[in-house]
């Protein structure tokens, strides 16, 4: 039996086999903690540590409780009498935005100032930092919006938005807090109202993803599925108190939108051939007790070979993880990484495409992958899905998951012999036997019963949210 503090086990009561006269209590606690980074020693008194980190949400929730209640009020009259201004916060890292069907609901109801911010990410070094900012900024100028930069290249300081923007409504898509400054993170606006929808779909351990602060926090966190809303009810700190069902996620709105025209975005053939998505992850050294999808090094070389070998009737459309570039860097070096990239460009029936990846799924016939979001995302598309599974895989899916990769194709002995199967069979062959329960998949989790998409559905919450003064 354990005695705990604030869930942390401090004393074991043991009992002696074949003796009813005594116990033994084993006191202990964990002490200390001693990390050194950069030439610099951290000392943290583990105790103390995780006390505070059991109160301190509670300590945040309380100073938001008590910094929204009259602001509230104020906020539901400035949006009858004028607008609202509502900041969209990009994430600064290439592909991931989320918002263009949301900017259209907010510029329809006519009520709201939106205004889009490219925040500085601390958790890539300066010069990545700043390369991913201006690729996302150069990505969202292409689209016909406006987007600040956060972080002033020429000063090599931060805006200040409440000086800037001064935003009566801030909209997160990101929610780690390693890839904030704080100037931008949440405990610096607990005046303001906060939402947030993850740039992703999730589909991996939902208690890795769910149970942040920033999570917690927001005064509406929107939510895909029921069985996301479950999840969220059964993992969050706050039993997920501040979800909000939307039914699909507004990135995916455009696919489900008969009058938008999607680019086709494939290199020109000299035939019709099957177009195929190879969505390779990054994620290579994550601690044991995370996922992993690093089937790319067992791969890189030979789906460029299968390429070759069907050169006839398939195209590859190379479409990595962003992270995975800067991660083949420190592995490879930047002459190798840019070579191999540079390779798939060249490649007749090949291609390297870091673009819109909606454009590319609607146009496709297939996707290889082990990209974990895209899990969620190319089943609205109703089309066949291989998952790679390397010799050191770890997959680790949450509920939702578990029940999309029902639907998967996947490895089950050899993982090339099975890659080359699924294109001869499935892709080319067209022996899809998925094709019916993964439409039935979509219909009952991706579709909202009243004919709203995701964005109109997020955009209606947020307008109640202001009317009541609450969820």
């Amino acid at each position: 039996m354990k005695i705990c503090f604030f869930k942390i086990p401090i004393l074991d009561i043991v009992k002696i086999s074949n003796s009813s006269n005594y116990n033994i209590y084993m006191f202990k606690m964990p002490f200390l903690s001693i990390r050194s980074k950069n030439n610099c020693i951290n000392v943290n008194f583990l105790l103390l540590q995780r006390i505070w980190a059991k109160i301190k949400p509670k300590i945040i929730g309380f100073r938001k409780s008590y910094a929204n209640y009259k602001y509230k009020r104020s906020l539901r009259l400035k949006y009858y009498k004028g607008k609202i201004r509502i900041l969209l916060v990009a994430v600064p890292r290439p592909s991931m935005w989320i918002f263009d069907y949301i900017y259209k609901a907010l510029e329809k109801n006519g009520k709201f100032e939106i205004f889009i911010v490219i925040p500085p990410d601390p958790a890539y070094e300066y010069t990545m930092m700043c390369k991913y900012a201006k690729e996302v900024y150069d990505e969202l100028s292409s689209k016909g919006y406006n987007p600040i930069m956060g972080y002033d290249f020429t000063t090599k300081k931060n805006i200040d938005l409440r000086k800037t923007i001064n935003p009566d409504i801030i909209f997160y898509s990101d929610f780690h807090k390693m890839h904030f400054h704080k100037d931008f993170y949440i405990t610096n606006f607990l005046d303001k109202v906060t939402v947030l929808n993850d740039y992703g779909f999730s589909v991996m351990q939902e208690e890795k993803t769910v149970n942040f602060e920033l999570n917690n926090t927001v005064d509406m966190y929107f939510r895909p599925t029921t069985i996301h809303m479950k999840m969220a009810a059964e993992l969050m700190e706050n039993k997920g108190r501040n979800t909000v069902l939307i039914n699909g996620s507004p990135k995916l709105d455009a696919i489900f939108d008969k009058n938008h025209i999607f680019k086709d975005v494939w290199k020109t053939q000299p035939k019709i051939k099957k177009r195929i998505i190879w969505a390779p992850h990054y994620s290579d050294g994550h601690p044991k007790d995370m996922y992993q999808y690093n089937a790319f090094y067992e791969l890189y070389d030979f789906m460029f070979e299968l390429a070759l070998k069907f050169k006839d009737e398939i195209q590859i459309a190379f479409r990595p993880h962003p992270v995975l570039e800067s991660r083949l860097v420190l592995k490879w070096g930047k002459e190798k990484q840019q070579a191999y990239y540079d390779k798939w460009e060249k490649l007749e029936n090949g291609q390297y495409y870091p673009g819109d990846f909606l454009d590319l799924f609607v146009s496709s016939d297939a996707m290889i992958m082990d990209s974990c979001s895209f899990m969620g995302e190319y089943t609205v598309v109703n089309k066949p899905l291989f998952h790679t599974v390397g010799s050191t895989t770890r997959i680790k899916l949450n509920d939702f998951g578990n029940e999309i990769y029902k639907f998967c194709y996947k490895t089950k002995q050899n993982l090339k012999q099975d890659i080359e199967k699924f294109i001869k069979e499935v892709v080319l062959e067209g022996k899809d036997v998925y094709k019916t329960p993964r439409e039935e998949f979509i219909q009952r989790y991706y579709i909202s019963k009243d004919g709203k998409n995701a964005s109109e559905n997020i955009v209606e919450k947020i307008v109640n949210y202001i009317e009541k003064g609450g969820l």
